[in-house]
């Protein structure tokens, strides 16, 4: 299974306007489809944040960026209609 696909399938089961830790989140996606929990990052699907490596407009979306480690969750149709902020990866 993708790492789309085991997030689409976790959010299943979440509540609209659900607010949560980036941390919360990879834990328990990590528990429940053994992967690492770097595997997972919240912010690739983010309606308001874009990160570098990731095609935005191919991406599906499913949270809300709060500030930091916080997210909303509003959906894969969620209707959003402002900025968006382009967050680029750290460099090593």
């Amino acid at each position: 299974m993708t790492i789309i696909k085991e997030i689409e399938e976790f959010i299943k089961n979440l509540p609209m306007d659900y607010e949560f830790t980036a941390t919360w989140l990879k834990k328990e996606l990590s528990k429940q489809y053994n992967r690492p929990n770097s595997s997972y990052i919240p912010s690739d699907y983010c309606y308001n944040r874009k990160n570098n490596g990731i095609n935005y407009d191919n991406q599906p979306h499913y949270f809300i960026y709060l500030g930091r480690n916080k997210y909303k969750f509003v959906g894969k149709d969620y209707v959003y209609k402002g900025e968006i902020e382009h967050n680029p990866r750290k460099k090593f």
